[in-house]
C-alpha cells in the first residue's frame, strides 16, 4: 500500500513536471536556433523579457499617458519573437527593484537563456560637483529634483545599480533599453559596422541602448518605442541575413530616431564596460514571414551548380523582393544575377513579390537538383476607370472609382459662416481618381508600419491618428512597395471633390457636411464621440458610398496651405502652392469644425489625436 502512494505521487510530480515544462515550451522556453554554412546551433534555450513602464507619477513629475500604449506595444512586438513577458506598471522604488531582483533571480541563471530589459518613463541625470555625471531612470514616486536632490536620489534608480544587476546575470546576452534620457556613462559608445552572425554569439555581453542623451527631452508618444518595433520586425536587419544582432539594432535605432524626432533625440547605445561582458553580440532571429498572400513575380535560372548542400544562380526580370522558403533574402533589381549558396539538400520554394506571379519549386540533392515551375501572370494592380479596383491583401485600403467632373470648389455664396481662406468660390475640373471608402485605420497602419501610431489604440478598425504628414508619406511609400500600386494623398480639391458627393451632386445642392445637412447622422462630433474617434463605417455614407469625409479624424492632403490660394487656383487639377509653410488638412474630428469647405493647416510634423489620412490611387 505505501508503495502504491509513493508511486502515485512519483506520477502526480512527474505530470506537473510535464505540465510546467510543456507551458514553458510554449512561453519563453523555445529554442532558438542558429544557422551557419548549413549547419544549426542552439543559440538560446529560452527568452524572458522584463518590461517596467512609468505613466502615472505621484510626486512632481508630469505623467506620460502614452507610456501604456509603448508597453504594450513592446511586449506585442518581443512575444512574436517567443519571449516570456513579464509587465510590471507604475512601480515605486521598492516595487522596481524587487521587478529586477525577482525577474533576474528566477530566469537570469541559466547560461544559454536571452534576457530583455526594456524601461519606459522618465530620466534623469545629475551632475556631481567633481565633474561626472549620474543617469537614473525613475519610479512612480520618485520626488522631482527641482523639490529635492537628496530624496530624488534616495528613491530613484541610478545606472551603477544596473550595472550591478548586469553582472549579477549569469544569462550569456542580456540587453536593456531605455525609453529615457540620461548620461550613458555605464557603457562605452559603439560606432562600429555590424558584423555578420559569426562565433561572437557564443560569448557574454551586455548590452545598452537608451532613447535620448542626457538634457533631450523624449516626447509622452514616443518615436524609440515605435523604432524598436519596427526594428524587430525587420527593418533593422541591416546585412539582410535574417538576424538582427544588438550592434544593428542599436544602429538602426540612432539612425532612425535622430531622423524621426528632428535631430531632437540621439539614441545612445553600447556594451556595458567589462572585458569579459562585451565580446559578444544579442540576436533577434527574424521568423518566416507568410507568403501565401504575397504574389511573386518572375524569375529565370540561368545555371544550376551543384555542391554538398547546392548553389543556384539566377537573373530576375523585374524588380522586386527575393524570398527562399518564405525567409526573406534580399531586394534585387531587374536583370541582376543572384547566387544563392549552401542551399540544403530538399525541396524549397523560390518566390520573387511584385507585379507578376512566378514560383520555382526547387529540389536540391548531393548531386541532382529538379525544378518544378508554376507560373501565373497577372496584371500589374493599377486601377483603370470603370472597373473594380483590384486589392492584393486583404487588409489593403479599400477604394471606390470616383467619376471626374466639373464642380464649384469653395464655399459658394460666401455664406456668413464661410472663413476668408474658403472663398472665393470658383469652378474647377478634376480626372477620374479612386478614393478610400474609409480613413486608414489602425489594423492597415500596422500592416504596414509594423507598430501602431495611435493615441487611442481602441480596435483595428478605428483610424490611425497622431499621425504627422511626414509619417503619412512614409506609411504611403512603404504600401506603395508592398502593393506595386500607386497610393498618395488626395489634394483639396480632391478631396473636397469626393465629399460633396462628386459628379452626383451639383454645386448648388451641395450638403453642409458630407452627405447630409444633419451633422449628426453621417459624422463623429464633439456631441456624440464621448471624446475619442469610433470605428470607421459606422455612420451613414455620402452620396458616393464614402465614409467619415466629415468628424472621426482630420484628414491631411497632399497641398501646401495658401490662404489666398482661391484666388489664383488653376482650373484643371489644381494641386496648391508650389511651397508653404503648412499642410493642409480637411474634414473635421471628433471635436472639430466640419464643414466640407473648411480648410486646416499644420506644420508637417505637427500631430495630435484628432489627425488622420485617407489615400487616393491614381
Amino acid at each position: 500500500m505505501k508503495n502504491m502512494k509513493i508511486q502515485r505521487l512519483l506520477f502526480i510530480q512527474i505530470f506537473l513536471l510535464s505540465s510546467v515544462f510543456s507551458l514553458a515550451q510554449q512561453r519563453g522556453f523555445k529554442q532558438v536556433d542558429l544557422h551557419i554554412d548549413g549547419k544549426s546551433n542552439t543559440l538560446y534555450t529560452g527568452s524572458h523579457a522584463l518590461i517596467i513602464g512609468v505613466s502615472d507619477y505621484t510626486a512632481g513629475w508630469p505623467d506620460l499617458p502614452g507610456v501604456v500604449a509603448d508597453i504594450k506595444n513592446v511586449s506585442t512586438a518581443l512575444e512574436k519573437h517567443d519571449f516570456n513577458v513579464t509587465t510590471v506598471m507604475n512601480p515605486t522604488d521598492r516595487q522596481m527593484e524587487d521587478a529586477f531582483e525577482d525577474f533576474i533571480n528566477k530566469y537570469g541563471s541559466e547560461k544559454d537563456v536571452r534576457l530583455v530589459f526594456y524601461f519606459a518613463g522618465h530620466g534623469h541625470t545629475i551632475k556631481t560637483s567633481y565633474g561626472e555625471e549620474l543617469g537614473y531612470i525613475v519610479p512612480a514616486n520618485a520626488t522631482n529634483p527641482n523639490h529635492g536632490v537628496s530624496d530624488f536620489q534616495r528613491r530613484a534608480m541610478e545606472m551603477a545599480q544596473i550595472e550591478i544587476f548586469a553582472k549579477r546575470i549569469q544569462s550569456k546576452h542580456a540587453l536593456f533599453l531605455f525609453d529615457a534620457c540620461f548620461s550613458g556613462s555605464l557603457f562605452a559608445l559603439s560606432r562600429a559596422i555590424p558584423e555578420d552572425i559569426s562565433w561572437k554569439t557564443s560569448r557574454h555581453v551586455r548590452q545598452f541602448i537608451t532613447s535620448g542623451s542626457a538634457d533631450e527631452t523624449v516626447p509622452d508618444r514616443s518615436i524609440f518605442c515605435s523604432q524598436f518595433t519596427a526594428a524587430i520586425n525587420g527593418e533593422a536587419d541591416l546585412n539582410g541575413d535574417n538576424y538582427i544582432t544588438g550592434t544593428e539594432l542599436g544602429e538602426f535605432l540612432q539612425s532612425s530616431v535622430v531622423n524621426y524626432s528632428r535631430n531632437a533625440q540621439h539614441p545612445q547605445y553600447g556594451k556595458i564596460r567589462n572585458p569579459n561582458l562585451d565580446k559578444g553580440d544579442f540576436v533577434f532571429v527574424l521568423n518566416k514571414r507568410e507568403m501565401e498572400n504575397l504574389p511573386p513575380s518572375q524569375v529565370t535560372f540561368t545555371e544550376e551548380k551543384i555542391t554538398r548542400y547546392g548553389s543556384i544562380q539566377l537573373t530576375t526580370e523585374i524588380n522586386g523582393n527575393l524570398y527562399l522558403d518564405g525567409v526573406f533574402i534580399k531586394t534585387i533589381a531587374k536583370d541582376t544575377r543572384i547566387t544563392l549558396n549552401d542551399v540544403s539538400s530538399g525541396s524549397h520554394i523560390l518566390k520573387i513579390t511584385g507585379d507578376h506571379t512566378w514560383q520555382e519549386s526547387v529540389s536540391v540533392g548531393e548531386n541532382i537538383t529538379t525544378r518544378t515551375t508554376a507560373k501565373a501572370t497577372i496584371p500589374k494592380n493599377i486601377p483603370t476607370a470603370g472597373h473594380d479596383f483590384k486589392r492584393k491583401f486583404d487588409w489593403e485600403p479599400e477604394m471606390i472609382f470616383v467619376k471626374g467632373g466639373t464642380y464649384t470648389m469653395g464655399c459658394v455664396g460666401e455664406q456668413s459662416d464661410c472663413d476668408d481662406d474658403e472663398i472665393p468660390s470658383h469652378k474647377i475640373s478634376l480626372d477620374d481618381f479612386y478614393l478610400g471608402v474609409y480613413e486608414v485605420t489602425q489594423e492597415q497602419w500596422r500592416e504596414v508600419m509594423g507598430n501602431n501610431q495611435a493615441y487611442f489604440p481602441s480596435c483595428d478598425n478605428c483610424p490611425v491618428e497622431d499621425v504627422n504628414w511626414n509619417e503619412a508619406q512614409m506609411f504611403i511609400n512603404k504600401l506603395n512597395q508592398k502593393t506595386g500600386k500607386k497610393y498618395r494623398l488626395p489634394t483639396e480639391a480632391e478631396w473636397e471633390y469626393a465629399a460633396k458627393g462628386g459628379s452626383m451632386v451639383s454645386s448648388e445642392s451641395a450638403t453642409k457636411y458630407a452627405g447630409s445637412d444633419d451633422v449628426g447622422n453621417v459624422a463623429w462630433f464633439y456631441n456624440n464621440s464621448n471624446g475619442k474617434p469610433h470605428p470607421v463605417g459606422e455612420k451613414k455614407p455620402n452620396e458616393l458610398g464614402i465614409y467619415d469625409m466629415s468628424g472621426n479624424v482630420n484628414e491631411w492632403c497632399s497641398d501646401w496651405y495658401g490662404e489666398n490660394y482661391y484666388k489664383s487656383s488653376p482650373g484643371a487639377n489644381p494641386k496648391g502652392p508650389s511651397s508653404g509653410t503648412y499642410r493642409c488638412n480637411r474634414g473635421g474630428s471628433w471635436y472639430g469644425v466640419l464643414r466640407v469647405t473648411h480648410r486646416g493647416w499644420n506644420n508637417s510634423s505637427f500631430r495630435n489625436y484628432s489627425l488622420g489620412f485617407r489615400l487616393v490611387c491614381d
